[in-house]
Parts: structure tokens; C-alpha cells; sequence
């Protein structure tokens, strides 16, 4: 290989040619890219969908303003889709460096081998981001003929009071979906163009701290201490939310700044969720130094050591389910606010509303155990020597794959409790703990009473339970993929 500038032709030839384990990366990549490009063209779809357009089979979409909701929900959808994607990128890893290392063995330049990772993970997403117009385009032409069904009508009519607002049942044609609503273009072009960027610049930065030498590659990444500020973060995130209208009423800021009132709660989010993501590399350390000393069981002390040498790729792993979690938790708390305040005037609508919501959190939790899974497929790969250095010492599987058990369950379900805690918290401080309800009196005035907001235990339950039942399931299928790590042939080397 020449020392010039590497031809784009064969950039591409190299980012495309490889191992099983790098088509599987590439495939999954593309698999991630196109999630995201369908969620995201469906919200803007949303997003520009008016009162003249429709009408449609779900009365969500008859309602315009609830189309921010929906937007918000698809575009927070695309949290997990992104760390889905990104842990495929880190797939077969060990793979792509002995190939890259090759490359620098026959003249390649540093610049130029990242530029070929990156070139490949950028393949992979573009073609995923087509695939996803594709699918897109595809479910439009499918779904553009109407069909009867009964939905609801709001109209406007003038009274002598002003104006009123009359919502009637109709039974006629509807479209099940927005076929009818045709994004601007720039923004679809944005999307399908953007999101590959976003991946590749991802994938470089992951490989910022590795330097490829014509023998091998060297790691700059060192084992950072776990630091406090993750739980200081934390705390001053949900303390805030939770506290967020008490704090703003008493200070005045209320009817200051509205700026300020919109940005805060953003930032609070903000806080609380890097506090969550970095404090499940704390609880890892600590759990893992814990057990480490303490314990006199293999399969605990193995999961100890790994936790607390790797406490953060614990955290890596698991941030886009936390935050799911923490989202989810927050859903059911506004979703108990709202039947109560909603409870004199009939709750159906917005039961099967917040019914679309919790849909949305759950394909949000399932792309975000995927993602567990793959980061565990990835360790499991990375670390596979070491896994057959144990067994050919004579550690029993059975043990190796409790060890791996416990080392995804360990850190997350405290994290998860803290996560659902920090949800229901921040919407019950950031809406109320009670709505004002009562009935009509004489002169038309409603007679206020304070009606206390339940707290939605069954709700947060299932988020738990199926949060508990994802990791197990994960957990698993993790175990039982370390019998293929565990084969002494992999301690052959070259």
C-alpha cells in the first residue's frame, strides 16, 4: 500500500471486506440507522400533520394539539436506537484492529486506517438510513387507501359566551396513519443524510483512543476512577425536577423569564440523566470492590473483578435502558396526574392515549435490551481469551456463565430502582401532588377541592418487573453465548 493519499475506491474495498463478525457489525449497524431514519421521518411527519389534514383512525392524530407529545415520544424513541447503534459499531472490534493492523503493516498511514473504520461504520449507516426511506416510502403506499371506522370530531362553533369547542362521533373513511402529509423534503434529506454522519462521527470518536501500529494496537484508554460528581449530578438533577415548582413559585421566576421556565426542566433532564448513566459505573465499582473482598464464591468473586477493572463499560452498556426506566417511570407518573385531573369528564381518551405512550416505551425498552445484549456479544468477544484462560485453569462454565450473569444483573437493578425513584419524583414535583376537581355549583363556578394524585404503584411495577424480566432474558443469552468464549482453542494465537 502506498504512502499517498488511500484512493476512495479502494477506502471502500477495505471498509467492505472483512470477518463474519464484521458483516454481522455491518448489518446490525444498518439495522440501527434504519430504526432511527423511520422514527425520525415519522415525527416529522407528525410534526407538520394540521387540523385540515386526516381525518384518521386514531383520534391522537385528530387532535393536533397532541402532536407535540407524539413528536417528543418518537424523538426520545430514538435514544435507545442511537446506543442500540452505537454498541453495534464496537462489534467484533478485536476483528476489525488485526485488520487494520495489517493494513498498517503494509504502509497504510494512522489517518487513513481510521478513515477506512470510518468509511465502513459510515456505509453501514447510510445504506440503513435508505433502507429506513425505503420502508418509509413503502408504508405510505400501503396505507394511503382509507378505511371506516368511528372517530371523533372537535369543531367550533360561535355561542353568546364566545366561542365553543363540540366534539362528536363520525363514522366514515379515515386513514390509519398521516399518508395524506408529505414531510418538506430538506427535512427528509436532512435525516437520511444527518444520521450517518452522527454514527460515523461516533465511530471516530471511539477510536480516538486507539493508535494502530503496524504490530498490533495500542490502547490509551486507562481505567478511570469513579468520581462522586455522578451522584452529585444526580441529586441536584431529580432534587431539582422534584422541587422544580416550589422553587420557581417562592423565587419569582415563574413570571420572569419564560425562557427560563422552558430551558430549566431541559437542562434538569439533562443532569439527571448523565447522573444516572455515570453513577452506574459508580454502583459497579462498588458492588464489584464489595464482592471481591467478601466474597468466598467463584462466580461472585469473578463477577467482582470484572465489575470493578471495567466499571464503566457496565454503564456504557446500560445507559439507554436506564434512561428508558427513568422516562417510563415519568410516564406513569403523568399518566396518573392526568386520570386524576381528567376524572370529571371521562378518562377513556386519555387512558388510550397514554396506552400509545406506554407502547412507545416498550419498543423503547426492547431496543434498549438489544443494545445490552450486544455490548455483553461484544465483551464476550473482547474478552474471550481471558474467559478461556479460566477454563483451561479449570473453572467450571457453569461457573463462568453465573459470572456473567451476575455481572449484567448486579449494577443495573439498583440503578433501576434509583431511575424509577428519580422519574416519579421529578413529574409529581414538577406537576403537583394534587388536582383541583369538584362539582358545579349554582352560578356556573366549580367548587375547588384538592383532589391528591395516586401514586401509580401498579404502573411502576411492570416497568420494573419487565425491566427485571428484559435484564434476565439478556443475562441469558449472554451466558450462554460465553460457551463459545469459553473454548481453549482460543488461546491458540499465530
Amino acid at each position: 500500500m502506498s504512502r499517498d493519499t488511500l484512493r476512495w475506491g479502494t477506502t471502500l474495498r477495505l471498509a467492505t471486506i472483512g470477518s463474519r463478525a464484521d458483516r454481522t457489525r455491518i448489518a446490525l449497524t444498518a439495522v440501527g440507522a434504519a430504526t432511527g431514519t423511520l422514527t425520525l421521518l415519522a415525527a416529522v411527519t407528525v410534526a407538520v400533520t394540521g387540523a385540515d389534514n386526516g381525518s384518521y383512525t386514531s383520534d391522537l392524530l385528530n387532535q393536533p394539539g397532541l402532536h407535540p407529545g407524539i413528536v417528543l415520544a418518537l424523538v426520545l424513541l430514538c435514544v435507545p436506537v442511537l446506543a442500540f447503534t452505537g454498541q453495534c459499531a464496537r462489534l467484533g472490534a478485536p476483528s476489525r484492529d488485526r485488520r487494520l493492523a495489517t493494513m498498517r503493516l503494509i504502509g497504510a498511514t494512522p489517518t487513513e486506517v481510521n478513515r477506512v473504520a470510518a468509511t465502513e461504520t459510515g456505509l453501514a449507516a447510510l445504506v440503513g438510513s435508505l433502507l429506513g426511506l425505503g420502508v418509509y416510502a413503502t408504508g405510505r403506499i400501503l396505507l394511503s387507501d382509507p378505511v371506516v371506522a368511528t372517530y371523533e370530531v372537535t369543531r367550533e362553533q360561535v355561542v353568546a359566551g364566545g366561542l365553543q369547542r363540540i366534539t362528536e362521533e363520525v363514522t366514515g373513511p379515515a386513514l390509519r396513519l398521516p399518508t395524506d402529509v408529505l414531510p418538506p423534503a430538506w427535512t427528509m434529506i436532512a435525516i437520511v443524510a444527518g444520521l450517518p454522519l452522527v454514527v460515523t462521527g461516533a465511530a471516530l470518536l471511539a477510536l480516538r483512543r486507539v493508535q494502530t501500529t503496524p504490530f498490533g494496537l495500542i490502547r490509551h484508554e486507562q481505567v478511570r476512577p469513579v468520581r462522586a460528581v455522578s451522584a452529585v449530578l444526580f441529586l441536584v438533577g431529580s432534587l431539582g425536577l422534584a422541587l422544580f415548582t416550589s422553587i420557581f413559585r417562592i423565587t419569582g421566576l415563574d413570571q420572569s423569564s419564560e425562557v427560563l421556565v422552558a430551558a430549566a426542566p431541559v437542562v434538569l433532564f439533562l443532569l439527571t440523566a448523565v447522573g444516572l448513566v455515570l453513577g452506574t459505573a459508580a454502583i459497579a465499582s462498588a458492588l464489584g470492590r464489595l464482592l471481591a473482598s467478601r466474597t468466598s464464591r467463584p462466580a461472585l468473586l469473578i463477577a467482582g473483578r470484572r465489575l470493578a477493572a471495567a466499571p464503566y463499560a457496565a454503564s456504557r452498556a446500560n445507559a439507554a435502558l436506564l434512561v428508558v426506566v427513568f422516562l417510563a417511570a415519568a410516564g406513569q407518573g403523568y399518566r396518573a396526574w392526568l386520570l386524576a385531573a381528567t376524572a370529571e369528564h371521562g378518562t377513556d381518551f386519555y387512558a388510550d392515549a397514554m396506552g400509545a405512550v406506554n407502547l412507545a416505551f416498550l419498543v423503547a425498552g426492547v431496543v434498549a435490551a438489544a443494545a445490552v445484549l450486544v455490548a455483553m456479544a461484544e465483551r464476550a468477544v473482547t474478552g474471550r481469551r481471558t474467559v478461556a484462560a479460566l477454563a483451561a485453569t479449570g473453572v467450571p462454565r457453569g461457573v463462568l456463565a453465573r459470572a456473567v450473569f451476575l455481572e449484567v444483573i448486579l449494577p443495573v437493578l439498583p440503578a433501576a430502582l434509583l431511575a424509577a425513584a428519580g422519574g416519579l419524583l421529578a413529574v409529581r414535583g414538577f406537576l403537583g401532588t394534587t388536582v383541583p376537581t369538584g362539582p358545579q355549583r349554582a352560578d356556573g363556578t366549580i367548587a375547588e377541592v384538592l383532589q391528591p394524585v395516586p401514586i401509580p404503584w401498579t404502573g411502576l411495577t411492570v416497568v420494573l418487573g419487565a425491566t427485571a424480566l428484559a435484564l434476565l432474558l439478556t443475562a441469558a443469552v449472554a451466558a450462554a453465548m460465553l460457551r463459545l468464549s469459553a473454548d481453549p482453542q482460543e488461546l491458540r494465537t499465530t
